[in-house]
């Protein structure tokens, strides 16, 4: 508890500071008259209590989050000293231009800033993967500054002409930083990674984005003006402070890591980079018909027409990973099956040699249980090879022979074929008198199939549950081994994959027996997924055939027998 209070206090001064410099921003919005009284001193309040609450935060990780947190720690320190400058030289009574050498400061913090975001972690894989969510990240901005320069900075190009050279430079030098700086809050929150949709990212991303809006603004103002006619935008430069003493506190408190299923992607995420490039194609449309042949016309057809190669650029990232995904795949098959049959064909040879052998002694009983080996091993060939086959069809015809099937009966018939009572066993969880209306060998081999992956792979217990939803009929496998990463969660339904053990030699399978199934619970209209076990805290895999149960009826003998036995 003792350890717990430093960080309580500071929280809660962190908390008290971040409301009073937000009352700043709120009175500095309604009273802008008192934007120059209010203004730097909430400012450096807000970017010194930032940077200390980044450089103390910044202990608690490791590797490159703690290196570039500590940049952007680093960068606050130094945007506060550039505001102080700013407000010493004002109070001592000398014109500071709008743009000039104390700007210089401020480029160097934007820039740590930069360096920060970009440093911060992401997760290894293909290279033009990587790649292909920058483009994505260049097009949403790119695509934004091109349309906030043409509807909001007009008339940025007459004052430049009018201005200084080195006005011009140092005024450039923000937006142009701050399309990088969007690019890359925009990267690091759709790659995946631990920091994925991470508020700590998002939070400090909407305090850059506000910092941009009031940069773009003062830009607009101050070309050729001093820093007092220019009128800086105090409340959003104060609510980016706020923003970032927000995620300050935030780091204080190390977040658990975190994965994503790969390929499941909030749908905002995938267009809001392109909802800005359709903006901007849009905007260059409506002029375009409007006959407004002017400059900014130019300027958003030569931007639509940089987004286009962009786009044609990314589509040929994408159809190159595709590439290498499939290239990776046919070798984890090769791999995958080749493993898969040699242990069988090593067997098979290995006791066949031993039968053909004359020299070889052997009483009729080891013989026959020779031959018996050589036979269970030969069968389960077939069954791969006979499950290749059916995986390989676009549209196989599985000829369903469905009927009425008493589904305690399937359950337990198909927990004896695989023989897993050995250790802890097989619990059942059976509703009694429940019908299914399936082809029963296929259901069986649905369990066969998920009671053998969690053999494999699950813990040495294992839970079957049948239970009645209305008229579904809910099918559910749970052990209590390590379960899947969340990453894997999607993908360990397609074939020929195994998750995280799609690399370990040491365990057999072939990546097709939840492919399998998948594929003949589609075939009856059923849904196949996975989650925690509740049950035994391992992995839980289920099956759902929608409309497909019934209630026994009592008066049938072998239902009446079922119904009896204990669950």
């Amino acid at each position: 508890m003792r350890a717990n209070r430093p960080t309580s206090r500071l929280r809660l001064w962190a908390a008290g500071l971040a409301g009073v410099v937000a009352t700043a921003a709120l009175v500095t919005a309604f009273r802008p008259e008192l934007g120059p009284v209010l203004g730097h001193p909430s400012m450096l309040v807000g970017y010194l209590a930032a940077g200390v609450l980044f450089l103390r935060g910044a202990r608690r990780y490791d590797g490159r989050e703690r290196l570039s947190w500590q940049l952007i720690g680093l960068a606050l320190f130094i945007g506060a000293a550039g505001v102080l400058a700013v407000g010493l030289v004002a109070v001592l009574g000398y014109d500071v231009p709008a743009f000039g050498p104390l700007d210089i400061i401020f480029i160097t913090a934007y820039l740590l800033n930069l360096a920060g975001l970009w440093a911060l972690p992401h997760l290894g894989g293909l290279r033009v993967r990587r790649l292909r969510i920058i483009i994505d990240g260049l097009v949403g901005a790119i695509s934004m500054g091109v349309v906030a320069w043409v509807w909001f900075l007009s008339d940025i190009l007459e004052r430049f002409r009018s201005a200084e050279p080195w006005q011009v430079i140092i005024g450039s030098a923000y937006p142009l930083i701050d399309v990088l700086t969007l690019v890359a809050v925009m990267v690091v929150t759709l790659r995946r990674s631990s920091l994925r949709f991470d508020p700590r990212v998002l939070v400090f991303g909407f305090g850059l984005a506000a910092q941009a809006v009031a940069d773009l603004i003062y830009l607009h103002r101050g070309i050729g003006q001093s820093f007092e006619d220019a009128a800086p935008v105090y409340p959003l430069f104060i609510l980016a402070a706020v923003a970032f003493l927000i995620v300050g506190m935030l780091l204080e408190h190390r977040p658990p890591p975190r994965e994503y299923a790969e390929r499941r992607t909030p749908w905002w995420a995938m267009v809001a980079p392109y909802g800005a490039a359709l903006a901007l194609i849009a905007t260059f449309g409506w002029r375009f018909a409007a006959e407004q042949y002017d400059f900014q016309t130019i300027e958003l057809f030569v931007g639509s027409i940089i987004v286009v190669v962009l786009i044609i650029f990314r589509q040929a990232l994408a159809i190159r990973e595709t590439r290498e995904l499939v290239e990776h795949q046919r070798t984890a098959l090769v791999s995958s099956i080749s493993h898969e049959l040699r242990t069988p064909l090593t067997a098979m040879v290995g006791f066949l040699e031993i039968l053909s052998d004359p020299d070889q002694q052997m009483d009729p009983d080891a013989r026959q249980e020779l031959i018996g080996i050589v036979e269970q091993q030969a069968n389960y060939m077939a069954r791969i090879v006979a499950d290749l086959v059916m995986l390989n069809r676009a549209d196989p015809d599985l000829g369903l022979e469905e009927t009425e099937v008493d589904v305690k009966e399937l359950v337990q018939s198909a927990v004896t074929s695989l023989d897993l009572d050995s250790g802890p066993g097989v619990g059942l969880d059976l509703e009694p008198d429940i019908v299914g209306v399936f082809d029963p060998n296929r259901i069986r081999q649905v369990l066969v199939n998920l009671l053998t992956n969690a053999a494999r792979y699950g813990g040495p217990e294992r839970l079957v549950v049948a239970r009645r939803r209305q008229d579904d009929l809910i099918l559910e496998v749970h052990d209590n081994g390590p379960g899947v990463p969340k990453r894997y969660e999607l993908s360990i339904w397609d074939r020929f994959e195994r998750g995280a053990h799609r690399y370990n030699a040491g365990i057999p399978g072939s990546g097709i027996g939840l492919a399998l199934v998948a594929m003949l619970v589609s075939a009856h209209g059923g849904t196949v997924g996975y989650r925690r076990s509740e049950r035994l805290g391992g992995a839980c895999f289920y099956v759902v055939l929608h409309g497909r149960a019934r209630t026994a009826e009592v008066d049938r003998p072998s239902l009446e027998r079922v119904g009896r036995e204990d669950p």
